[in-house]
């Protein structure tokens, strides 16, 4: 029975296992490059923006397809504004264009990593603001001549990157050392957290119950 009991404590440490990194893998912070002193309606300006993997180099996992800019007015309207890659990773621009007065709050879009809902606030007319980062910590990377503008860490900023990745290596070979690693991480293939954990407590007390049973029955 003590079989029963080393086999179920694995099955649950194998589960936690799986599930840490989908808590610290899919997410990024976007930035802007510096923006227009002021903004009016009905005018279209080039916004350059970047698209960080946990805050501190490109997308590791290869293509990370269509992105865009979204501006969501104070009655919740959204319009987006589809980005188009720049020749360094990473880097996008987007032709914005507010179709009225107001404030707008710009965040990223996408289908790949976990969005970044607060990039900006805009005052229509009026001025861009930049969000604080929430980087503490941002991973080693080795950018080259064109590299993004990271605004001030927040006061309350907490978040570090991950370690463990390559960041040192150039992009192209980055993204084949760690294409392996990161399609490991997908969105939707680790389970949440808490599932496991519930699932992990189920298991063990399944192996207890058969261990009194057991010990009932050989009595």
């Amino acid at each position: 029975m003590r079989r029963i009991l080393v086999v179920a404590l694995a099955v649950v440490a194998a589960a936690l296992s799986t599930a840490t990194p989908a808590s610290a893998g899919n997410w990024e912070e976007t930035l802007l490059d510096p923006p227009p002193a002021r903004v009016e309606a009905g005018v279209t300006y080039t916004f350059g923006y970047w698209i960080l993997q946990h805050g501190s180099y490109p997308y590791q996992g290869g293509d990370l397809g269509p992105t865009a800019l979204r501006a969501t007015d104070e009655n919740g309207t959204a319009v987006e504004f589809p980005g188009v890659a720049a020749a360094t990773a990473g880097h996008y621009s987007a032709e914005v264009l507010f179709p009225h007065d107001g404030k707008w709050i710009i965040g990223s879009q996408h289908e790949v990593l976990m969005t970044d809902p607060l990039v900006a606030e805009v005052t229509v007319p009026g001025p861009v603001w930049i969000a604080p980062s929430q980087m503490k910590e941002r991973a080693p990377y080795a950018w080259g001549a064109a590299h993004p503008s990271f605004p001030p860490a927040a006061a309350d900023a907490d978040t570090a990157a991950p370690g463990g990745y390559p960041t040192s290596q150039p992009a192209q070979a980055r993204n084949v050392a760690t294409r392996g690693h990161e399609t490991a991480e997908a969105p939707g293939t680790r389970l949440p957290v808490w599932l496991v954990i519930v699932g992990g407590a189920v298991t063990v007390g399944f192996a207890f119950l058969l261990v009194r049973r057991y010990r009932r029955v050989n009595r």
